[in-house]
């Protein structure tokens, strides 16, 4: 797996930091953790192949994590680069994650879902155990901070990595890293 920070600040502007993003690349495909207004311009500046991004994972609703989703699949919608795309985007969140991304869809009809590939949206509940990209193993962890709040733990052959976004202390959570729960 390959690890690209592409903001981990907050949502106060900064001039050296970004909001929260980052681009993981598997050996299943390329998966973005959380996506901060900040994260659509990074990944451009990054030269990443945004328009072939196969899942996003959104740990928890607080417009520094999901903020740049809707202007994302906004812009995915009309790209040229995206036109050709025929492979669904797979998006990943808390329960609760359609109904936020149905009413901004629905406040001035942005046709978000309407892109020329398939939109995959999946809500996970906290311990879900699924495959996020082909190869990757995925667990999801309830930490303190928002009642949706996920923590997720990727697994595949080359190794585990654990993203957590905002948290307080947990002993549970500290453990959740080791924890065998993969099936």
């Amino acid at each position: 797996m390959k690890l690209i920070v592409l903001g981990s600040g907050t949502s106060i502007p900064h001039t050296t930091r970004s909001a929260p993003g980052y681009w993981l690349e598997t050996g299943g495909g390329s998966l973005l953790l959380d996506i901060s207004a900040d994260t659509l311009h990074r990944m451009a500046e990054e030269q990443l192949d945004w328009a072939n991004l196969d899942a996003i994972w959104i740990s928890h609703f607080h417009l520094d994590h999901c903020g740049g989703l809707a202007p994302f699949l906004f812009g995915t919608r009309a790209a040229p680069e995206t036109q050709q795309r025929r492979k669904p985007l797979g998006l990943y969140g808390p329960l609760g994650f359609r109904k936020i991304l149905e009413a901004i869809d629905q406040a001035d009809n942005y046709r978000l879902f309407k892109q020329p590939f398939p939109i995959e949206l999946i809500e996970i509940e906290a311990g879900g155990d699924f495959e996020i990209l082909p190869g990757v193993q995925a667990v999801t962890f309830s930490t303190p901070h928002t009642k949706e709040s996920l923590a997720i733990r990727l697994k595949d052959k080359s190794g585990t990595l654990v993203y957590t976004s905002d948290t307080g202390y947990s002993e549970d959570l500290a453990a959740f890293p080791e924890a065998q729960t993969f099936s």
